[in-house]
């Protein structure tokens, strides 16, 4: 896998204003017909709640947003010296049964959600790009 950077350049934003940037990692077009595979990265604000509460709680909100959405299971599961929290997920998106996987970690300010996706029969392939991506996660000092 190809490192890569979401750091390459800086501007400045009105006082306030929070970071819900999203980063989307799709193959190309002709293996996304196939797989339909995502990686998608997000970035919200830390509340006072432990990361395992707060990502619980987002699990718990999207559930019940998304009709049929089922969540397969949670464990707290640490990066480094962090603590972070996981959860397995089966919803449709469309006609298409798909499985998710989510990892939440804190860092700083920030929480950090990975969410992998692919069509349920895929769901050994998706677990498998989880694991390469968080063991090659490595998180920058500020």
């Amino acid at each position: 896998m190809a490192v890569y950077e979401v750091d390459e350049f800086s501007f400045e934003v009105p006082d306030g204003y929070v970071d819900r940037s999203m980063n989307l990692f799709t193959p190309p077009a002709g293996l996304m017909q196939a797989t339909r595979q995502s990686l998608l990265v997000t970035r919200e604000p830390r509340t006072e709640e432990t990361v395992s509460q707060q990502a619980s709680r987002l699990v718990k909100e999207l559930a019940a947003k998304v009709p049929g959405m089922k969540v397969l299971g949670q464990r707290d599961r640490a990066l480094g010296a962090l603590p972070g929290r996981e959860a397995r997920i089966h919803a449709v998106q469309g006609t298409v049964p798909v499985y998710q996987r989510c990892f939440f970690v804190g860092h700083y300010g920030t929480l950090l959600t990975v969410i992998a996706t692919s069509m349920r029969s895929q769901s050994a392939q998706c677990d498998a790009l989880v694991e390469r991506f968080i063991s090659s996660l490595r998180l920058k000092k500020r």
